[in-house]
């Protein structure tokens, strides 16, 4: 039996550091040919990513993912409204056949990042519609397919799809998201923090997706090998989110569905997220706790952060210590 680790679950150990001010560090980071200012990802869910938030996203550096939970034509509206002021604008799709017409009327009206979204990444059916999207559209699209939770999970996804069809990106996270049961509902997942370290260990660029309840997990996500942290948790509740402001909350609920034929479960729960005001507010909270633990150890960039880190594994003792128990 191997040990899973959550981001709770290990620390960084700080460095001596040269580092005057956590204005010389540089948290840009590029994920095969996409470049961010900031390494940061509002997640592809019906309640967290629609057209204001992606333009948010891209106006302070970051990117947002349009979920795919919704009729084509809506799809259609929300990528031209996101358009109009953005050309970092990802968009989502799933594995069956209306999901390639999703694919084909959305590069129609300009979308190039796609992110082929499902639960279970390491499958026939995700290995397929990559097989479909690459010969289609080849270089002229950006590819990022997910999720994955084990290395061995993405060697056999590429062996599946051949070589000239491996995507540009891999995301990974299964069951870690606040408000994803997979866990619960199918039994099966690997600890965040294990399953990005892990996930690394080959040369197609990670992000990862989930687990990350405040910066310092996402430090330690990015340090880990994530080339960037995708989240919804973190962005629920603003402004920019969907749906209405109602004393003081906001609805944030789970978007990954597990087919079989007509039975459908869902792999995800709602829950009600406080009121946390502009997202913008977020990201700098979030951003400057990136550029405090690139301080910590030492490093200039999300190069270095990597190349310094040295984890530790907490005691049931420094949990509490630390507030995460």
């Amino acid at each position: 039996m191997i040990n899973s680790y959550t981001f709770d679950d290990v620390l960084l150990e700080p460095r001596f550091s040269c580092i005057r001010s956590r204005k010389d560090v540089d948290i840009s980071t590029t994920i095969n040919t996409l470049h961010l200012s900031i390494p940061l990802i509002s997640a592809n869910m019906a309640t967290v990513t629609e057209s204001t938030m992606a333009l948010a996203m891209e106006s302070s550096g970051g990117l947002g993912v349009l979920h795919r939970f919704c009729s084509i034509e809506d799809n259609i509206k929300m990528l031209s409204l996101s358009m109009l002021l953005a050309n970092k604008v990802g968009v989502s799709i799933g594995v069956s056949n209306i999901e390639k017409e999703r694919a084909e009327a959305l590069y129609d009206r300009g979308a190039w990042l796609f992110f082929i979204d499902i639960a279970n990444g390491a499958s026939i059916q995700a290995a397929e519609q990559t097989q479909w999207l690459k010969s289609k559209y080849k270089d002229n699209i950006c590819l990022v397919v997910g999720n994955f939770s084990t290395l061995k999970g993405i060697q056999a996804f590429k062996k599946e799809v051949g070589e000239t069809n491996i995507p540009h990106v891999f995301k990974v996270g299964l069951g870690s998201g606040k408000i994803c049961s997979s866990r619960l509902i199918a039994g099966h997942g690997v600890g965040q923090f294990s399953a990005v370290r892990e996930c690394s260990l080959q040369d197609t660029p990670i992000i990862s997706d989930g687990g990350a309840r405040h910066p310092g997990h996402v430090v330690l996500a990015l340090a880990a090998g994530a080339k960037a942290v995708m989240s919804g948790y973190l962005f629920a509740g603003t402004d920019e989110t969907p749906g209405e402001l109602k004393n003081g909350m906001k609805v944030y609920r789970g978007s990954a569905y597990h087919n079989v034929e007509t039975y459908k479960t869902s792999e995800g729960v709602e829950m009600k997220i406080p009121y946390k005001g502009s997202v913008k507010q977020v990201i700098q909270h979030i951003t400057g706790g990136i550029r405090s633990g690139l301080s910590y150890s030492n490093a200039r960039n999300l190069k270095e952060l990597r190349e310094n880190a040295n984890f530790q594994y907490l005691s049931d003792s420094t949990k509490k210590e630390s507030l995460a128990g």
